[in-house]
């Protein structure tokens, strides 16, 4: 039985918490619920609801390992998924896991929008990022789900002292806009982990195009103000009217038609207004070319609806609310989405990281927590742009996904406890 709203939330909390039996109990109650693919026998779950402080609530899928430990033994870690969409679970069904049997609690959230989660989706923007902060509360054992427990209270083996967010894809635009929100209540973290992130609404929107691409290697420049902007060929730009609407493409035959062969930009359409956000430098570049684009937000909204999503243009409001964070960026030889070959969607987000004054940096854990990564990175290596050196992790080393997340929290937690940076 798998709790999927707050009054069968709360009737189980009551059962779950702390305040029902001893400590004891309350854990062996906790753990009732295993993970109904089969495959994770070793795994337990639950599902909870999260009060959002403002009348409604967040769905959370906790995930923790069936292993004896020592209390406060495991780390805890709280992964935002990719894509636009606000589904987060079951957690099941996703690739971007972590491994549990490496000894890690993990915690995967339904953003506003999915059902499960109510309220509107609003693409990763304000409400959000309340709902990360949230959940990210409850983790640290500050506030309680409608069950009346916090997560250690759940899982006594958690560490909530050592509390990390994975941004996993597109997830991770969304982690570095909660962590640098002034508006927003968060607790003490130990470390931000970021997966092959999309630091940029050209590389959000695919604008360059993955096969075939319009980009030219080495032509990507980083400015805090506006972020990660790379050169598109403007000469290829082409808006082609339909019954169905406008559609933009880079015309790579020149043909004058939006087909397969060419790029073609979807852009991404705010769910409150109904435009289409394409990159303020896309946008630029259409006015300059005089093209037409009914229901395409114009340069300025585009820039200001962005602003708020882009982790490379955040990385410095990041750091001035979390100047202690140390930041592990995940990333190998093949995206899972970009084609470009120096990446720059990788080494721009570490250019801005590092120029931004981020305490702590390092492209990809090291060999001790991941021994199948032997050409390493040294904590702190410069990362940029025009100088893009840094080792990839190999595609072998990436498989499974869960096992690359699992590494880099378990450095970033070892060396939380040792002070060894």
């Amino acid at each position: 039985m798998r709790p999927g709203g707050p009054i069968l939330g709360f009737v189980l909390g009551l059962w779950a918490c702390g305040c029902a039996g001893t400590a004891g109990e309350a854990d062996e109650v906790c753990r009732a619920e295993r993970l109904p693919d089969g495959a994770d026998a070793a795994t337990w779950s639950i599902g909870v609801q999260i009060p959002d402080g403002e009348g409604g609530s967040v769905h959370a899928e906790l995930r923790w390992p069936d292993l004896v430990a020592d209390a406060d033994a495991w780390p805890v870690a709280l992964v935002i998924q990719g894509t636009w969409s606000p589904v987060g679970t079951p957690v099941d069904r996703s690739t971007a896991r972590v491994e549990p049997s490496a000894g890690i609690v993990s915690v995967h959230l339904d953003l506003p929008g999915n059902g499960r989660t109510p309220g509107d989706n609003d693409r990763r923007g304000s409400a959000s990022r309340a709902a990360v902060a949230a959940v990210l509360r409850w983790a640290a054992g500050e506030a309680p789900d409608l069950g009346g427990c916090t997560l250690p209270d759940r899982v006594p083996s958690a560490s909530p002292e050592r509390l990390f967010v994975v941004g996993t894809s597109n997830g991770g635009n969304l982690a570095v806009a909660t962590l640098a929100d002034p508006t927003v209540s968060l607790p003490a973290l130990a470390g931000l982990v970021l997966w092959e992130t999309p630091a940029g609404p050209q590389f959000t929107n695919v604008e360059l195009g993955a096969d075939p691409s319009v980009y030219s290697v080495g032509t990507c420049t980083y400015g805090a103000a506006v972020g990660i902007v790379c050169d598109m060929p403007a000469e290829e730009l082409v808006a082609v009217a339909s019954d169905e609407g406008t559609t933009l493409c880079f015309d790579r035959d020149g043909d004058g038609a939006c087909a397969a062969v060419d790029v073609v930009v979807q852009g991404t359409e705010d769910l409150d207004t109904g435009a289409i956000m394409l990159s303020p430098a896309l946008r630029r570049l259409a006015a300059a070319r005089a093209l037409s684009l009914p229901g395409y937000a114009s340069e300025e909204t585009a820039a200001g609806w962005w602003a708020e999503r882009d982790a490379a243009r955040l990385a410095g409001a990041l750091v001035e609310a979390q100047p202690e964070l140390p930041v592990l960026l995940l990333a190998s030889v093949a995206d899972h989405v970009q084609t470009l070959p120096d990446h720059p969607h990788v080494f721009g987000l570490g250019e801005a990281l590092q120029g931004a004054g981020a305490a702590w940096t390092r492209l990809n854990p090291g060999a001790d927590w991941l021994p199948a990564f032997a050409e390493e990175n040294p904590p702190n290596a410069p990362l940029r742009l025009d100088d893009p050196t840094g080792a990839l992790v190999p595609e072998a080393a990436e498989e499974p996904l869960a096992e690359l997340i699992a590494a880099a929290i378990l450095e970033l937690s070892e060396r939380h406890q040792t002070g060894e940076w």
